[in-house]
């Protein structure tokens, strides 16, 4: 006669095998329970899983973040992607700040300008930024703008206003 698992070991086995690919949030970790109708268990699997330091949204905030801004999303781009990896507003935005500044120092508007002026000099493709034809501009603009970049940083990069 083979034992059945109970509801709660069954959460926990999900959990810990999703957390086993890579990080995950609190909040994708109870989408997967729920997917599998142990939503009832998710309280309990969370706290477990919080007690052996598996589960942190801080730490994956951090790590996603810094992984973001280094593939070149600007911190609008990058904190829509957080939010809706379950991380709230309040914390996107720190992680952000602290992975665009990395050494502290820097203050975020210099950083953010920084990073879109290192997009836009490698998405011109080695033509100078002030060497671009207006429909050049208007492209890199459109793609740094997607990015999650300020329409100030992207007009300051492109020389198009400095904001003093």
């Amino acid at each position: 006669m083979a034992s059945e698992e109970t509801p709660l070991a069954r959460a926990k086995a999900i959990a810990l095998r999703q957390l086993a690919t890579r990080m995950r949030t609190e909040a994708q970790l109870r989408a997967r329970l729920a997917k599998d109708d142990l939503d009832g268990e998710a309280d309990a699997v969370m706290a477990w899983l919080r007690g052996l330091g598996y589960l942190d949204d801080a730490a994956y905030a951090r790590a996603r973040a810094r992984g973001l801004v280094s593939r070149g999303a600007g911190p609008r781009l990058a904190e829509r992607r957080l939010v809706a990896e379950g991380i709230g507003p309040a914390a996107a935005r720190d992680a952000i700040a602290a992975a665009m500044t990395g050494d502290g120092e820097t203050d975020r508007r210099a950083a953010e300008l920084e990073l879109c002026r290192a997009l836009a000099a490698r998405r011109s493709r080695g033509v100078a930024l002030e060497d671009l034809d207006d429909r050049g501009r208007r492209r890199l603009a459109r793609f740094l703008l997607g990015r999650g970049f300020a329409g100030s940083v992207v007009s300051a990069v492109l020389g198009v206003y400095t904001d003093g």
